[in-house]
């Protein structure tokens, strides 16, 4: 493995982690050896926005799209932080578009549409997300948090009973998944089933790593707000030596 690909991998491995300043310090150093690698920008905009630094973020994605024109990673990345916490719904849309022209796998179509879901929820056009909802490739997916996420877009949609199948089989293909037991509470209690809800909340309690919950007096699990970065499973590291 070449210099350049080491610290481009250390720096996705402690990002992952969520080692703001190690990633960051393993970009620099990549940076240093290419400063027109489209990878060392992505990766260097990731970790920006880890700390917060949404414009510094922007700035190093679009540096990497500039570099490689069909660099979906760095399109929906920027498109991320355009939406949370910029708030530029119509970029971001208008880069998911980008992106989708160059999606080739289920996943990569997913995670463009996903995408395009939220920021069209962002700027209140329900019935455009509806529509982008129907060009979801339909399962299987290589990765089965694809399935979760499909559920879970339908639920935020208002379109429980779309909702219902994909969650159903999230908690089938993952009992440990808090986040789907969490979902089936909702729809089991937007359905009238409040023993069935209390299950799926207490067993999505037991599940969470997070901070303690709450059961609110509507019986439902609160948690606490999760991060853009784990809206979707595009995260996960790669192969060594591969665009991230």
């Amino acid at each position: 493995m070449d210099q350049l690909s080491a610290h481009l991998d250390r720096g996705w491995d402690l990002a992952q982690k969520g080692d703001a300043p190690g990633a960051s310090a393993c970009a620099k150093r990549a940076l240093e050896l290419d400063p027109q690698s489209p990878e060392v920008h992505n990766l260097l905009g990731y970790t920006a926005a880890l700390v917060g630094d949404s414009d510094e973020a922007l700035e190093h994605y679009r540096q990497a799209i500039a570099l490689d024109e069909t660099y979906l990673e760095a399109m929906l990345n920027a498109a991320e932080v355009l939406m949370h916490p910029l708030g530029e719904w119509d970029e971001a849309v208008d880069l998911c578009d980008d992106a989708l022209d160059y999606a080739e796998t289920k996943e990569e179509i997913a995670d463009c549409l996903l995408l395009r879901v939220d920021a069209l929820l962002g700027k209140g056009d329900i019935e455009e997300a509806k529509r982008c909802m129907s060009r979801l490739p339909e399962p299987p997916f290589d990765n089965p948090s694809y399935v979760f996420l499909i559920g879970r877009a339908f639920y935020e949609l208002g379109e429980s009973e779309k909702a219902l199948p994909y969650i159903e089989e999230a908690v089938r293909c993952d009992v440990n998944h808090a986040d789907a037991h969490y979902y089936l509470g909702l729809l089991r209690d937007d359905g009238g089933d409040v023993r069935g809800a209390v299950e799926a909340f207490l067993r999505a309690r037991a599940r969470s790593h997070q901070a303690p919950a709450r059961l609110g007096t509507d019986a439902r699990y609160v948690c606490d707000a999760r991060s853009r970065r784990d809206r979707r499973p595009r995260r996960a590291p790669r192969t060594l030596g591969t665009r991230r």
